[in-house]
C-alpha cells in the first residue's frame, strides 16, 4: 500500500492499494475519507488494482484554495480516473455522496469508466416520505453563518472520539461490527483535522453544493438516464440518511441496473459488513463481460 500526493489542479492524498487486473477507484462520501474503505480495499485488489482517494478538503487532502463542492470534487475524480486508468476503463465506486460524484463522472465521461457500483448513493428524497432528521441537519448546515459556527461548536464540545461515534451509531445498525482498528485510525484522522486550519468549512461547502444539488431532481436524474456503464446499486434496508426509497426510485427509473438490499445494515456497508460487501461486489463484476466501456458521441 503506497500513500501518494497527486497533483490535479491542488494537491489530492491518494492510496495505491496494489492488486491485478481492471483499476477501481473507491470514493467517500461526505464528513468520510478514504479510511472508510479501510477493510474493503485489500480483499478487493485480489481481482482489481485499487485506488482510494480523499476528496477535496477531507481525510488529507487540504483545500488548497479550492471549494469542496459537487463540481469541483468530480473534476478531481475525473482526473485521478484518468491517471490510475493506464487505458483500461475503471470500476467506479462510491459511497453516499461519492455515489453521487461517481453517478456525475460515468455520466459525463462514459468512454472512461467500465462498471458502476453506487454504496447507499445520496439521491434526492421521495415525494411521499418524511423529511429525515438528517435532511434537516443538512439545510441547517447549509445555512449561511449559521451553518460553519453550530459545525465549530459542535466540534469543539464532543471531540473526537464521540464525533466518530456519533456518526458511526447514525450510519450503522451495530457500530460494534466496525472494525476496532478502523474506528482507532477514524478517531486519530479526526484529531489531525481538528487542528487544522478552515478543518470544518469542506463540510459546509459539500453539503452546500449536495443540498442544492439534490434539490435539482431533474438534472440529477438527467445524469442517471445518461450512465452506460453496467451499474450494481447497492443500499442498507436501515439506512437512516438515505432512504431505502430513494434508490427504489432510481432503480425503477433504471431497471437495467442491478440493485442489492443489504439486510440489517446503515448506510455504510463497506464499513459494518465488509465481508458480505466485498461478496456482493465480487460476485456482481464476475457476472459482467471483460469489454471496453462503450464509446461515446460528442454532445
Amino acid at each position: 500500500m503506497d500513500d501518494l500526493s497527486l497533483d490535479v489542479g491542488g494537491p489530492v492524498h491518494i492510496v495505491d492499494h496494489g492488486g491485478h487486473g481492471a483499476p477501481m477507484l473507491l470514493v467517500h462520501g461526505l464528513g468520510g475519507s478514504l479510511l472508510d474503505w479501510r477493510d474493503v480495499a485489500e480483499p478487493l485488489t485480489r481481482r482489481h488494482h485499487v485506488w482510494s482517494l480523499d476528496l477535496i478538503g477531507f481525510g488529507r487532502t487540504p483545500l488548497a484554495g479550492r471549494s469542496a463542492t459537487i463540481t469541483q470534487n468530480q473534476e478531481v475524480v475525473d482526473r485521478v480516473v484518468e491517471h490510475i486508468a493506464n487505458g483500461r476503463g475503471v470500476v467506479l465506486v462510491g459511497n453516499s455522496m461519492g455515489g453521487l460524484i461517481a453517478i456525475v463522472e460515468a455520466s459525463r465521461q462514459p468512454q472512461r469508466i467500465a462498471a458502476l457500483v453506487l454504496v447507499d448513493p445520496a439521491l434526492p428524497r421521495v415525494r411521499y416520505s418524511r423529511p429525515s432528521v438528517v435532511i434537516v441537519a443538512f439545510l441547517v448546515m447549509a445555512a449561511p453563518v449559521v451553518g460553519p459556527w453550530l459545525l465549530r461548536l459542535h466540534s469543539r464540545r464532543r471531540g473526537a472520539e464521540r464525533l466518530v461515534d456519533e456518526v458511526l451509531r447514525l450510519c450503522t445498525v451495530d457500530m460494534s461490527r466496525v472494525s476496532p482498528a478502523t474506528r482507532e485510525a477514524e478517531i486519530e484522522l479526526t484529531r489531525w483535522r481538528g487542528a487544522q486550519d478552515q478543518a470544518g468549512r469542506a463540510v459546509v461547502d459539500a453539503t452546500r453544493s449536495l443540498v442544492r444539488w439534490l434539490w435539482r431532481r431533474r438534472t440529477l436524474h438527467r445524469h442517471i438516464l445518461e450512465v452506460r456503464a453496467p451499474t450494481l446499486l447497492i443500499h442498507g434496508d436501515h439506512d437512516l440518511v438515505v432512504s431505502l426509497a430513494a434508490s427504489e426510485a432510481v432503480a425503477s427509473l433504471r431497471p437495467d441496473w442491478d440493485f442489492r438490499v443489504l439486510a440489517d445494515t446503515g448506510h455504510v456497508p463497506q464499513l459494518e459488513q465488509p465481508d458480505s460487501f466485498v461478496e456482493v461486489v465480487e460476485g456482481w463484476l464476475d457476472t459482467l463481460q471483460p469489454a471496453a466501456p462503450v464509446p461515446t458521441s460528442s454532445r
